[in-house]
């Protein structure tokens, strides 16, 4: 079984290598033909249209339909809009969406699968190398392991992906492969990936949330209106992220077209007495985190100074190594949950009654070994 876990990590960190440089030799490739001026208009077109599919299809599909329930649509229509997110080279529906939502659960702190608090690059890519990242669909998302249509498009994503290597290929040759195949590989994964990262650490915030999400125009553009990730966070179930009319939204857009047609109905929205509810329900928890925050790094502080006494006081008493150990590893705990408490990332309330519980339990325990040892 050790075996079996440790082949599978193997064989993951595998996959995200091809992944990752793959489209990143198609990337020099294109470039080498481009020099050469080895380019026909149908290998942009390709490019184009297979592109926006498969974006679409994890903006619309993926996201917005499957995650969090933004609308509802006929099966055969579900089908095509999945398909497509297939094509897009993220994993399949199943996947997707319980990472997802293991990453609202837990968004920008312990347990967010590409958390910013481990730096830019791991909430871009890194991330993806560790196979735990990637959290089982009946853990996270149980109610798409009852959908016939989800369930198919997971066990057919393999050949999806291939498909949509291999049509640019038979319609333009190895430069349509080159160019509709991997180049466009590079775009969709790399602007998917930018949501996590970019809209994590740049951009304006309309919306005070319990994460650091922002709003970003230029990835609102690219990734289809999935840029706008403040009023995301903010309204999950929304199906609209851009809610002022200049956050241009083509996922949304697209959504409103089928709505006004019939082929999408139960579309969530979000009204304006609803957003300023939010706004002013969301200063009020922010003003009460940071009273807890307070509180706690004057608890830690006064834990650490009492740990630090007896700490002083048994090696001057007691000749005890395991003691001194034991205190030693106190006193780095108390140290890490003040440097989390003082770090610029927001703490959500559970995580800062988990540190006060942590910082009384420690205490405690200091005092019974220094009783037991006649430190005290």
């Amino acid at each position: 079984m050790k075996y079996s876990a440790r082949l599978q990590d193997t064989l993951h960190k595998a996959s995200i290598v091809v992944l990752v440089t793959a489209p990143l030799l198609g990337i020099a490739t294109a470039m080498i033909f481009a020099w050469q001026r080895i380019f026909f208009p149908r290998d942009l077109v390709l490019l184009l249209v297979i592109h926006t599919l498969a974006c679409m299809g994890i903006t619309v599909g993926y996201h917005r339909m499957l995650t969090h329930q933004g609308f509802s649509a006929p099966a055969w229509l579900r089908m095509i809009i999945l398909i497509c997110g297939a094509m897009a080279f993220e994993g399949t529906p199943t996947q997707w969406a319980a990472t997802h939502i293991k990453h609202h659960a837990h968004s920008d702190e312990e347990g967010d699968p590409h958390s910013p608090l481990e730096g830019f690059w791991h909430a871009h890519i890194g991330w993806l190398f560790a196979r735990t990242n990637f959290p089982e669909a009946r853990t996270y998302a149980p109610h798409l392991l009852q959908d016939p249509v989800v369930l198919f498009v997971s066990r057919t994503t393999p050949f999806w992906m291939a498909l949509s290597l291999f049509v640019p290929f038979v319609l333009g040759g190895w430069t349509g492969f080159v160019w509709a195949g991997l180049v466009r590989v590079f775009c969709t994964t790399h602007i998917t990936w930018s949501v996590n990262s970019v809209c994590h650490t740049f951009g304006s915030r309309e919306f005070e949330t319990t994460d650091a999400s922002r709003n970003h125009w230029l990835v609102g553009l690219l990734a289809y209106g999935e840029g706008w990730h403040n009023n995301h966070h903010a309204f999950p179930r929304n199906a609209f992220h851009g809610m002022r009319w200049w956050q241009v939204d083509c996922s949304g857009l697209f959504i409103r077209f089928c709505e006004k047609i019939g082929l999408m109905t139960e579309v969530q929205r979000v009204t304006p007495e609803a957003a300023e509810a939010q706004r002013v329900r969301a200063l009020r928890t922010r003003g009460t985190i940071e009273i807890l925050r307070m509180q706690l790094q004057y608890s830690a502080e006064s834990a650490q100074a009492e740990i630090e006494r007896i700490f002083q006081t048994s090696i001057a008493t007691v000749d005890d190594r395991t003691l001194h150990t034991r205190m030693m590893e106190y006193l780095q705990r108390l140290s890490e949950i003040r440097r989390s408490v003082s770090s610029p990332m927001f703490l959500k309330r559970p995580r800062l009654e988990g540190y006060a519980a942590q910082i009384q339990t420690l205490l405690e325990q200091a005092r019974a070994m220094a009783r037991q040892t006649g430190a005290a």
